[in-house]
């Protein structure tokens, strides 16, 4: 029988008992990640794997007592990142809020109702009201970011957003991968020509 490693220490070594051996590999960037956590917390490497392991259940299980589901949580963060990209308006009278100002207020809406009608069971189908503007542009724009997130991006490449992505990605699951809201209309219907008027001809006298 093998020789048993010392007795944890610290905050997860306090309640005594043994712990299970995990080996497990990781990516380089990761475990670097890992190693300046450990050291600015002052926790070994494994107090620190095992923190993050845990903090990251305890998030689940938040999200399952506040909104039901992992998905809902997602959906629900997704509408708050639709809110950001649809209300970033500045002017020259400075940066506008979404709360304060009407015009912005109902872009915002829209925003959000065109991000939701993504995850709409059956796709658009029995639905023809379609309002577009610029908030529902950026939340077009905003779902083609997620769906594009790649999980896999090195932890020292890329942006804090595109990583923030991923998570929110994985999190949706198989709700990030489902078609166009307007998919099935824009099949099945054409799309509206706008046809100017010509001008009327001068009669000569």
């Amino acid at each position: 029988m093998g020789k048993r490693g010392p007795k944890p220490k610290g905050e997860y070594g306090r309640h005594g008992g043994r712990t299970a051996v995990l080996s497990t590999r990781l990516q380089a960037d990761t475990r670097a990640r890992l190693v300046a956590a450990a050291k600015a917390k002052g926790r070994s490497l494994s107090q620190e794997l095992e923190h993050r392991l845990r903090s990251t259940f305890t998030e689940d299980d938040k999200a399952v007592d506040w909104y039901g589901s992992g998905q809902t949580a997602a959906v629900v963060k997704l509408i708050g990142a639709t809110i950001q990209s649809a209300s970033a308006r500045v002017s020259t009278r400075g940066k506008h809020d979404w709360l304060r100002e009407q015009w912005l207020f109902d872009d915002v809406m829209d925003a959000i109702a065109h991000v939701l009608l993504w995850f709409r069971p059956g796709g658009d189908s029995g639905r023809r009201s379609i309002t577009l503007s610029s908030g529902t542009n950026k939340a077009d724009k905003l779902m083609d970011e997620v769906r594009l997130a790649d999980p896999s991006l090195p932890i020292t490449k890329g942006s804090t957003r595109q990583h923030a992505l991923a998570m929110l990605k994985d999190k949706l699951g198989d709700l990030a991968n489902g078609p166009h809201p307007y998919e099935d209309w824009q099949k099945n219907e054409p799309p509206v020509r706008i046809i100017p008027a010509k001008p009327a001809s001068r009669k000569t006298k």
